[in-house]
């Protein structure tokens, strides 16, 4: 098998260095060699652990399972546990693709997964968004789903039935409610806006900017600066940041709220946001630091961001985090806690100190064909339409060299749980955890007390939506 770098993130518009495998076989079947061969060269040249998996790398074969062999080569510590948990092959990564921008086809709904009894699942909604199709139905956070298209949810099923039938191939659906009623509607495709709740609220005679944000897709940025807008007129003193929800996306885009946030002279003078580290293949060209900046370029904007100008220079961050706040929402917290207070609420961030790249195999090849190379790259294009890799590529830190999330989350400076059955919708000062910030910031600690129709239901369950914890450079 050839090996060739890219040496563009993402644009790959060039690669020449060639080698073979200890394992090199010849195969017939197109997709199966295609595939490994793309999936090889990503690996080699991109995966933040190669010089630990070089041998295993170098063994790949043109007959293995592509997708087995990528998932075999995920990194892990000495204790045999594995670090890196989201390297994926996909032999279709639309859903993928869709979670991270915010387009595609989709119900408009978010939810929880939860054990109930023995066997039994259920979805709870946490929100959803504005003008889709769920919200349309009725559906509102607390809701509970039983069944889905008359099949009730169990531990056997549910993660087949929420993967065919709410991300890969969204439709018509049916969805049997706790109460017994049945809800009826159609995925459409829309743009599922990240920036959901944007409101002022006091805190003992103190404004208070609240912001619910659900995903640094590429198109954020420009909500995100007209919601500091709006705040910087309302006159906020401190910001809370919802984050609860909030599985990643761009770098980019943290990086320009990270710019909406910080202190005014932080941006003014350029300090460091963040720094990447990559393998020792890529360290001595791609190692990198990125700054806060009063304005951002960005491709598909007719002009410049202004981050400063949109800044409301706050005094204190308060961030709601939960297990569910991943990858660029930690690459956010640990580049602003150098230069500003920094609160968490909430509980332990999902632990996600790494980002990578999402590579689409036609990208790889039509690169390939205009290189000086043997393979029929037109032929591996058609075998692997469709075909795309996620490989993490490096891990952030601060500008101390600090990654906080590492290995396991950032902990939570106080604790809150979230209940979306409370009976207070994202914003509501009532709500279980944003009464609990509330209470902190004006200076009088409150528990929040739930108002349960039915009682919580236990036990979280660790299924994650395509796209989970994805931080993108």
């Amino acid at each position: 098998m050839k090996r060739y770098f890219l040496p563009l993130l993402l644009v790959l518009l060039a690669s020449c260095h060639k080698t073979t495998p200890d394992n090199d076989t010849q195969v017939k079947d197109p997709t199966t060699y295609y595939a490994n061969l793309f999936a090889f060269n990503l690996m080699y040249t991109y995966y933040l652990w190669a010089d630990e998996e070089t041998d295993a790398i170098k063994s790949w074969s043109y007959g293995d399972n592509p997708i087995e062999k990528v998932a075999s080569l995920r990194y892990k510590d000495a204790n045999g546990n594995l670090v890196d948990r989201w390297t994926e092959l996909m032999e279709d990564c639309s859903s993928f693709e869709n979670s991270i921008t915010g387009n595609g086809k989709t119900f408009g709904m978010e939810f929880i997964l939860l054990r109930n009894g023995k066997n039994g699942v259920v979805m709870e909604i946490t929100y959803t968004y504005a003008n889709s199709p769920a919200r349309k139905a009725g559906l509102k956070r607390g809701d509970v789903i039983t069944a889905v298209d008359g099949q009730e949810l169990t531990m056997d099923n549910y993660v087949d039935l929420l993967t065919e039938k709410v991300y890969d191939f969204p439709g018509t659906i049916t969805l049997g409610m706790l109460e017994g009623d049945n809800v009826q509607m159609s995925a459409v495709e829309m743009y599922a806006d990240p920036v959901h709740v944007v409101k002022t609220l006091d805190a003992g005679g103190k404004k208070m900017g609240y912001i619910h944000f659900t995903n640094f897709t590429w198109d954020a940025s420009l909500g995100l600066v007209e919601a500091f807008k709006q705040l910087k007129a309302e006159g906020i003193e401190e910001l809370i940041l919802d984050l609860r929800y909030n599985t990643g996306g761009y770098s980019i885009t943290a990086q320009v709220l990270g710019s909406l946030i910080a202190p005014l002279n932080v941006i003014q003078s350029k300090e460091v946001f963040n720094k990447e580290v990559y393998n020792s293949r890529l360290s001595a060209s791609m190692d990198e630091e990125r700054r806060f900046a009063a304005s951002y370029t960005l491709e598909g904007y007719v002009k410049p961001l202004n981050t400063l100008e949109a800044n409301p220079g706050v005094k204190h961050l308060w961030v709601i985090t939960t297990g569910h706040s991943a990858s660029a929402s930690e690459s956010l917290i640990c580049g602003l806690y150098p230069y500003m207070d920094v609160t968490l609420v909430g509980s332990t961030t999902y632990g996600k100190f790494c980002g990578g790249f999402l590579i689409k195999s036609d990208r790889f090849y039509d690169a390939l064909a205009q290189e000086d190379s043997d393979v029929d790259c037109q032929a591996g294009k058609k075998a692997t339409e469709g075909w795309g890799i996620y490989v993490i590529a490096s891990r952030y830190a601060d500008c101390n060299g600090i990654t906080r999330s590492m290995p396991s989350g950032i902990p939570a400076d106080y604790p809150a749980d979230d209940d979306p059955r409370d009976g207070f919708d994202l914003g509501d000062p009532s709500e279980s955890m944003l009464s609990v910030v509330l209470g902190l910031a004006s200076g009088k600690p409150v528990t929040a007390a739930p108002a349960h129709t039915k009682a919580p239901l236990p036990q979280p369950l660790p299924f994650h939506k395509p796209g989970f914890g994805v931080l993108l450079y």
